[in-house]
């Protein structure tokens, strides 16, 4: 009982995953054919023009997706609910990934809600995330540039909670925002003023609630604040009685990260392509070729956004199920006989199996019996990849066809007049004497103009592969509330079963330069790797590394190719260490913010970021690293499954994860296509 409380504010929100429970097409169907019109409905029936009892609230995607896709009548019911305040939305689209975003593409995510306030005469002023852990400091300058004040980010319920304030000003610079952080999707947060934010928060994109849950509801509620006014509302409310007590609040100036966003490179080739229609967006701004003006801007730009949606498949452990297949010969067979079931739990996994029963019926129900398997699986991940095509559709022809010429890539050859360059040896290459090390690495570079030499190490190819044991490890390490949640935290976030597969282990291999050879500027590196690398495990069985050495930069390319699909959990890395006398004096690009790997906060993710580039000035010179496909990149070594707390060591260099499959959840859980990575390193 909370005695103190004169205001309580109500908010209730269904959690929005484009995907998860289904097709991402299917859920936006189900939002709305049935949730959207019902929580219109429920609206009009229990509130008064004195009373509200239920306000619906849902990022500004979901309103503006229902107004483009939905029935005139629905539109028109739900225009007047909005204008009722029964309905409302929040300033960010939908949850994000965010810091895979470029600063455009963000602003771009906040102009939805603006463009909903204009038509309705609104003025947002509060945000939320809820699932991810985390997002990256680059939000605050968006947010207040859009007028937003107040961020609610609410935690998946087994994931780590960044140690932060419960409320707080978060500061980048002389901007700040208030930030609510909750160790779920939404509790109940009091303010000294007396007004309370309390969440009803429906389950991963499930329907409003109904008069009778209402009832119980409120009863609760009034049991609980006795002296307060209760009321449904939105966080734009709470966010204005924020304003009286905002000063009090105690202030982060430091990144907290996502540690989540390994998930994004268990697609490597939807990141490179998306990756690059970045790029080009930007140069075709510059030229005047897709202005905000044209409907095909808006249309580009949504399906890019869609692709940072934190949500990248169907659920696996209800749509893919196999817990048992991990060793790469029975995974093989099991997918090329594409019928999964219940028994593929293993016996092992029985405890998670059984908890989980109620909830694979009720999904099986609602599929019409059908069972899951691996190709319905997959093509969820199709889905996602067609946001991509989707974007590309929507550009003006010219625009299209050099967008599809820049994604597209064949492995390369080596041109017949290339001659052969001795490894561990000085010999010259453009503008500079270069040696290449025993992994087909760059490991010094003497510029002939200045006469300056580097120890570097570029272009480091290393393949890891883990077993149970680090699984477990980084489960137990990194999860939280696991007895409560182990049916589906263990699925989510671990391998359940992989344990007893002994053989699968640790191991890390490096490749062996086949050749290296000499064309005019560019150097080719013939890579290849130990057998059992790629018999036992998902290796790729040959990359190539191309160096172009012009007076500008460095340009590299790495190809790899013949890569088997693996199950059990695998990453390849790419170092690009260039050097410099002062490792404290790089910075990361993340989302348009130049921000310091070493000032992350504690539980925050202090090892993987996602980059737009790196940034080195110092004394001693100027360096930039702008990786084109892989924004993913971990400081001061490899760090996948070691959620440690520990700052990075910026003496070791940069470790690019082109590729892993640690995530569960609903992210693509092998891979096994043809590669393309580039690379442009500048020295000052």
């Amino acid at each position: 009982m909370n005695t103190a409380a004169k205001k309580v504010i109500v908010v209730f929100k269904t959690h929005l995953d484009i995907g998860f429970t289904g097709l991402a097409q299917q859920v936006l169907d189900k939002y709305c054919l049935d949730f959207i019109p019902s929580a219109v409905d429920l609206a009009f029936r229990v509130n008064t023009p004195q009373y509200k009892k239920f306000v619906w609230t849902v990022g500004s995607y979901l309103i503006r997706y229902y107004f483009a896709h939905a029935d005139a009548a629905g539109c028109s019911r739900l225009e007047q609910a909005i204008r009722l305040g029964y309905v409302r939305w929040h300033g960010l689209a939908c949850t994000t990934h965010t810091e895979l975003m470029d600063r455009r593409l963000l602003d771009y995510d906040l102009s939805i809600s603006h463009m909903l306030d204009q038509k309705f005469g609104i003025h947002t002023i509060a945000a939320k995330m809820t699932d991810v852990p985390g997002h990256t400091m680059a939000l605050v300058p968006a947010l207040c540039d859009a007028g937003i004040e107040f961020l609610h980010i609410g935690v998946n319920d087994s994931s780590r909670i960044p140690s932060v304030p419960g409320l707080f000003r978060w500061c980048a610079g002389e901007q700040e925002i208030v930030v609510n952080y909750s160790a779920s999707y939404g509790e109940s947060t009091f303010l000294e003023n007396g007004t309370v934010l309390e969440f009803y928060h429906a389950h991963d994109n499930s329907a409003p609630p109904s008069p009778e849950e209402l009832d119980t509801l409120y009863r609760d509620l009034a049991q609980k604040y006795p002296h307060a006014h209760i009321e449904a509302g939105t966080m734009d409310e709470f966010a204005a009685d924020i304003r009286q007590i905002r000063e009090n609040l105690p202030i982060v100036e430091s990144e907290i990260g996502d540690t989540w966003i390994h998930g994004i490179a268990t697609d490597p080739l939807k990141v490179s392509q998306f990756r690059r229609l970045m790029l080009l967006k930007e140069k075709w701004i510059t030229d005047g070729l897709l202005t905000p003006d044209m409907p095909a801007y808006h249309s580009f730009m949504e399906n890019l956004l869609l692709i940072c949606e934190h949500t990248w498949g169907m659920d696996t452990k209800k749509f893919l199920l196999d817990f048992t297949h991990w060793e790469k010969s029975d995974f093989t067979a099991a997918r090329e006989k594409d019928s999964t079931g219940y028994e593929l739990f293993s016996p092992q996994n029985q405890h998670i199996f059984q908890a989980l029963l109620p909830e694979l019926e009720a999904y099986k129900e609602e599929r019409g019996g059908s069972g899951s398997s691996y190709s319905l699986f997959e093509s969820s991940h199709q889905e996602q990849r067609n946001y991509v095509t989707r974007a590309l559709d929507a550009l003006p022809a010219r625009e299209a066809a050099e967008a599809r010429d820049f994604l597209s890539f064949t492995y390369p050859g080596i041109p017949s007049g290339a001659h052969e360059c001795p490894v561990n040896s000085l010999f010259a290459a453009g503008p500079y004497q270069v040696t290449v090390g025993s992994y087909g690495e760059l490991t010094s570079l003497k510029d002939m103009r200045t006469g300056l030499i580097r120890k570097v190490s570029i272009g480091f190819l290393e393949y890891e592969t883990f077993g149970g044991k680090e699984a477990d490890d980084c489960y137990f390490a990194y999860g939280r509330n696991l007895i409560q949640n182990f049916h589906w935290a263990e699925p989510d976030f671990g391998k359940p079963g992989l344990r007893y597969h002994t053989q699968i282990g640790h191991h890390c291999y490096r490749p062996f330069p086949e050749s290296v050879r000499l064309w005019k500027d560019t150097l080719y590196a013939t890579l290849l790797f130990p057998e059992e690398a790629c018999a036992e495990y998902g290796c790729p069985r040959e990359a190539m590394a191309l160096y172009r050495f012009t007076e500008q930069k460095i340009h590299m390319d790495l190809y790899w190719k013949d890569k088997d699909a693996l199950r059990s959990p695998e990453a390849l890395w790419l170092e690009i260490s260039p050097g410099g006398d002062n490792p404290g004096c790089w910075k990361m690009d993340k989302t348009g913010l130049l921000l310091s790997p070493e000032n992350v906060v504690h539980n925050g993710n202090r090892q993987l970021h996602a980059v737009q580039s790196l940034s080195y000035d110092a004394a001693d010179g100027r360096i930039r690293i702008f990786p084109l496909d892989a924004p993913l990149v971990s400081f001061g070594g490899k760090k996948l499954y070691q959620p440690d707390n520990c700052l990075p060591d910026l003496s070791l260099g940069f470790s690019f994860l082109l590729y892993n499959n640690r995530w569960g959840t609903n992210f693509k859980q092998w891979f096994d296509e043809d590669m393309r990575f580039s690379f442009d390193i500048l020295f000052t």
